[in-house]
């Protein structure tokens, strides 16, 4: 249980309400609330079983934050990523992953 709490914390921030303004804050709380599910979400369905317990950091370092370039060539779109990024491969197995799903 520790280790959600901590997630929740350091991943969402749901420790910090900048506002005095009690809606605002339960708001934001919620939008919070709303990432950390479809996160887990999608780690649930998308990230081979192995990895399924990363945190959003480490998430967010391998997914989010990734140096890449979207090329238009003819009628195509092509993304490119460097050729030093160091997690390519994980990356594009969870973006195959992410392709197969089929949403009924």
């Amino acid at each position: 249980m520790e280790n959600y709490i901590k997630e929740a914390k350091n991943g969402f921030y749901m420790d910090k309400m900048n506002s005095h303004s009690f809606q605002v804050n339960e708001a934001k709380m919620m939008l919070s609330l709303l990432a950390y599910n479809l996160t887990n979400w999608l780690r649930t369905l998308c990230f081979p079983e192995k990895q399924t317990s990363m945190q959003i950091e480490t998430i967010r370092t391998r997914i989010i934050k990734v140096a890449s370039k979207l090329v238009k060539s003819g009628r195509s779109l092509y993304f490119k990523l460097s050729s030093s990024f160091v997690y390519q491969k994980f990356f594009w197995e969870v973006l195959q992953r992410i392709q197969r799903l089929k949403l009924e």
